[in-house]
């Protein structure tokens, strides 16, 4: 009979226990100062690594305010030649915060990524890598010789927000889909090709620009708070221009020249990024 009667109060109390565990998230140190500044059940992360594989689609390349020398043996204007860069492999948090919009049955929130900014290696390839820049002056071969694959490296520190829309909420395998705005941010651009490097070093600059981004992704409920994510991203900046300027080369087979300055070259293009993160993280 006194077991009759406990039973039910034990179980009252292992739903209640439940119930204030499922309500107030992990237990955690720390959880309770986030839950103060952000409340419960909202701020959430997945921590893992992104792979991202850039896409630079050139759209021109432009030599201006040419030297005479540099005149004489190379035409001003639009040159040949495309840009690419490797893909990276980097530790990244995806960082979100749920709203409280009901719209088309909830699941709203906002997200972004954490993580050291990568450096971006800027490359070159076809005739702008294979061919001398200069490779004669009035009929005498200059020995200047082909800039080669390496051309700069830049930081780049992409602030990324995007509005994510979850489904299936009621189920431990939750799709969603997601799309925001990037601004694309770089600091100590600077030149790496040894021809160019010969004589001194000519200055580099990349706009900074908006872009945008779409997202995709699962999230897996594996425990009460903890979660598995697989995310793909597309980022896009439009028509970003970098500049290089005071550039000068060593012309070995003129000697009467210890160098010769050749001009700016202005460059365009979209630089678009494909980005795949892998993480594991629980909600607050």
């Amino acid at each position: 009979m006194i077991r009759s009667l406990l039973m039910p109060g034990l179980m009252l109390l292992s739903g209640m226990a439940t119930a204030e565990q499922d309500y107030y998230g992990p237990d955690y140190p720390g959880v309770s100062f986030v839950q103060k500044i952000f409340g419960e059940d909202r701020l959430y992360f997945r921590a893992g690594a992104m792979y991202q594989v850039p896409d630079v689609v050139t759209k021109s390349i432009t030599l201006k305010n040419l030297s005479e020398l540099a005149e004489v043996a190379v035409k001003p204007g639009p040159q040949e030649g495309e840009a690419f860069s490797d893909p990276l492999l980097l530790p990244a948090v995806r960082i979100g915060y749920k709203l409280r919009w009901k719209l088309w049955g909830g699941g709203w929130s906002i997200e972004t990524v954490a993580g050291l900014p990568p450096t971006l290696e800027l490359k070159a390839k076809g005739k702008l890598a294979d061919v001398p820049l200069v490779t004669e002056a009035n009929g005498i071969p200059t020995e200047v010789p082909a800039l080669g694959e390496k051309v700069a490296e830049t930081k780049v520190a992409p602030p990324l927000f995007t509005l994510v829309k979850q489904f299936n909420r009621d189920s431990r395998l939750r799709p969603y889909v997601g799309l925001g705005w990037v601004y694309l941010f770089s600091y100590d651009s600077h030149v790496t090709n040894p021809v160019l490097l010969e004589v001194g070093e000519p200055e580099l600059e990349i706009e900074d620009k908006f872009g945008f981004v779409g997202q995709v992704g699962l999230d897996y409920r594996i425990s009460d708070y903890w979660w598995v994510s697989a995310d793909y991203k597309y980022i896009s900046v439009r028509d970003v221009t970098a500049t290089l300027e005071k550039a000068y080369i060593k012309p070995k087979g003129l000697p009467q020249y210890d160098y010769a300055e050749v001009g700016d070259t202005e460059f365009v293009a979209d630089l678009n990024t494909h980005a795949f993160h892998l993480g594991i993280g629980f909600t607050f």
